[in-house]
């Protein structure tokens, strides 16, 4: 089993969206029309191109969250740019868009700066 740590930095102040149960992972260079819908982190260990797959685990705020669904560029993006955009419920019929992952259970983790997100696959 790997695992891989990050850190988050900062929160942006628009990055929980009150009606929608969605959180966008981004690394630095997320530029600040992003940053301020992100949630900005800094991996902590080696990212690598197969973070995740159905059925691997994040953990973050004090949950483990399970892969359900993955964006087939999810990976690529998250391992480039730390960017993944995490659905936790998705509307009927909505598809997953490519740099997604959908993750379960449905309840949007409250992150702070300091927090430690852990992808293990």
């Amino acid at each position: 089993m790997s695992t891989i740590k990050s850190t988050v930095l900062e929160i942006g102040e628009m990055a929980y969206f009150e009606d929608y149960p969605i959180l966008i992972l981004f690394n630095k260079t997320a530029p600040d029309g992003i940053r301020e819908i992100s949630v900005i982190h800094e991996f902590q260990t080696e990212p690598n191109e197969a973070m995740l797959k159905k059925g691997s685990k994040i953990l973050m705020g004090g949950t483990a969250y399970t892969v359900e669904d993955i964006g087939y560029v999810a990976n690529k993006t998250l391992y480039e740019l730390g960017h993944l955009s995490m659905y936790f419920k998705l509307e009927e019929g909505a598809e997953l868009l490519p740099g997604s992952a959908l993750l379960s259970p449905n309840k949007v983790p409250q992150l702070k700066a300091g927090d430690v997100i852990t992808f293990i696959k």
